[in-house]
């Protein structure tokens, strides 16, 4: 069954807008993320992780196949080890790993998400 062509746009618009809410609070420093006596930031960033994660697991199996230059399992990996954290297949939280996919890998993949077309659904 093929996905609708305006749900699969909303779901890459909203994987953009996640990408960008972590790019905030990325800004704000390494410092401020790993601060232990207010771990907002982190856990904002692990948040919006966990609805990027869950976002490009609905894209769809054929989306992803024919995006392969995006690191789908990685952003899944992410939601899966953040919201099942004592499943025996999760790894536990790496927040260097964490800070480090936020901060280095996240703008490619935002610059990549936001080039991405969906194509109309012919009705014929």
């Amino acid at each position: 069954m093929k996905m609708n062509a305006e749900r699969q746009r909303r779901i890459l618009q909203d994987m953009a807008s996640y990408c960008t809410a972590i790019s905030t609070v990325v800004r704000r420093g390494r410092d401020e993320f790993f601060d232990t006596g207010d771990f907002r930031n982190r856990v904002t960033i692990e948040h919006y992780l966990e609805l990027l994660g869950e976002a490009s697991e609905a894209v769809g199996q054929s989306f992803r196949t024919a995006h392969s230059e995006l690191p789908w399992a990685e952003m899944k990996r992410f939601r899966f080890d953040s919201a099942h954290p004592y499943d025996d297949l999760a790894q536990p939280v790496n927040h260097e790993e964490i800070w480090r996919f936020a901060s280095v890998d996240l703008p490619r993949i935002t610059r990549q998400l936001r080039k991405l077309k969906v194509p109309a659904v012919s009705n014929h």
